[in-house]
């Protein structure tokens, strides 16, 4: 793949590369060992906070001084780089992506934009995703363009699992300084929870996010049948609750992410 990336760069009088990823200072620091000749800048929201830093960087790449970006996903958004004609996005997999029920949607949508950066004054044009998953049914959707295909896949698996739209979600975070009594608050507020009937109560379980401002989180997730009633039940039940002063209880109705 470098042997790759160099013979394009030798051939063209200018290349140009996004990296979308986990830690850009990173991938930054790899890059200038692969590329020693080369004139990398850094594009991200932390760097373009400073007015001067972003008037540079855009003065610089609009001279073609700039022969690799390494950018966060802010850079998919609408900016316009004549010269740019090769992507390469870093662990493109959709699997591990965090717990955000629409991630697949986003990074898709993501993708479809990055897509959109390259090759827009040149038919030379080269976008490469990197992934541990090359087989993966959604990535080879993006790549042949197939939208429906996607949108009919990815229906079919909400349904099989119960998911939005065909369910109703409401997340409940139970925070304490102690792990312990986080956890068994959570039990009690189940066994209140339990009592209504349909409702499904899964957990409760560490938060992905376990320690937060020295609280510890643990998570139910209620699921139910997509009706008003037993949203109605819950609140009352909630409402109704006598939970130690030592927990705090956090409702998420129609939860999007899950840490």
């Amino acid at each position: 793949f470098e042997r790759k990336i160099e013979s394009k760069c030798k051939k063209d009088d200018y290349c140009n590369f996004i990296m979308y990823g986990p830690g850009v200072e990173k991938v930054f620091e790899e890059i200038k060992k692969i590329f020693p000749n080369n004139k990398i800048s850094i594009f991200s929201s932390d760097y373009m906070k400073k007015k001067n830093n972003a008037d540079t960087l855009f003065e610089k790449i609009n001279k073609n001084q700039v022969d690799i970006i390494i950018g966060t996903q802010m850079i998919s958004k609408g900016f316009n780089f004549p010269k740019l004609n090769c992507i390469v996005v870093v662990d493109a997999d959709f699997s591990g992506k965090g717990y955000d029920l629409r991630a697949t949607e986003k990074n898709i949508q993501l993708y479809n934009q990055l897509s959109g950066r390259a090759g827009r004054f040149s038919q030379n044009s080269l976008i490469v995703y990197q992934t541990e998953t090359p087989s993966d049914e959604t990535l080879n959707d993006i790549l042949t363009n197939d939208p429906e295909k996607f949108l009919a896949n990815e229906l079919e698996l909400r349904k099989k699992n119960r998911l939005p739209p065909f369910s109703r979600l409401v997340a409940l975070i139970i925070s304490s300084k102690s792990q312990e009594d986080s956890f068994r608050g959570a039990q009690e507020i189940k066994k209140k929870l339990n009592k209504i009937s349909n409702l499904e109560v899964l957990g409760p379980v560490d938060s992905p996010i376990f320690r937060i401002k020295k609280k510890y989180r643990t998570r139910l997730l209620l699921r139910s049948k997509n009706n008003s009633l037993i949203q109605k039940k819950i609140g009352n039940v909630l409402e109704n609750l006598r939970i130690s002063k030592k927990i705090k209880l956090t409702v998420d109705v129609d939860p999007i992410n899950f840490t």
